[in-house]
């Protein structure tokens, strides 16, 4: 589990056993490394953005599209399938609340292919209603 680069002294790396491990599981038993997948873009909110905005809140993940003609939730997605739309803000998964310190790459990084998530979500912010759901997310493999 280390690497060493020729030509350099007392320089090494190394993949600690705790990430390498179900990796290496993932591989033994499908023949590749699966990556759960949700299917919405997002931006992490923090204090600043929910100034400039005027955003009800300031943590979580706002579903938006990064440019014209992408669509914030990806068509046939985890995320669509579940009922999960644009302008929602996801603010926890499984009772961990999303901000800077915790995205929501990181969460889905601790999960797996299959695994469902409970994600509790700010909806009509945007009209003023501001009212929280929960639905049920099953993550699918990335393709």
């Amino acid at each position: 589990n280390t690497a060493m680069v020729v030509g350099a002294e007392n320089i090494g790396f190394a993949i600690p056993i705790n990430y390498a491990k179900p990796v290496l599981e993932e591989v033994m038993k499908f023949g590749k490394i699966r990556r759960p997948f949700l299917g919405v873009r997002d931006v992490i909110l923090n204090e600043n953005l929910a100034k400039l905005y005027k955003l009800p809140v300031d943590y979580g993940a706002l579903v938006t599209r990064e440019t014209f003609g992408e669509r914030a939730v990806i068509k046939d997605s985890p995320a669509d399938k579940a009922g999960i739309k644009e302008d929602d803000i996801l603010l926890e998964a499984d009772g961990e609340k999303i901000n800077e310190d915790n995205t929501l790459a990181d969460i889905l990084s601790k999960h797996k292919v299959g695994d469902e998530i409970e994600f509790k979500i700010l909806r009509g912010w945007m009209e003023g209603k501001g009212e929280e759901i929960f639905l049920k997310v099953k993550l699918e493999e990335k393709k």
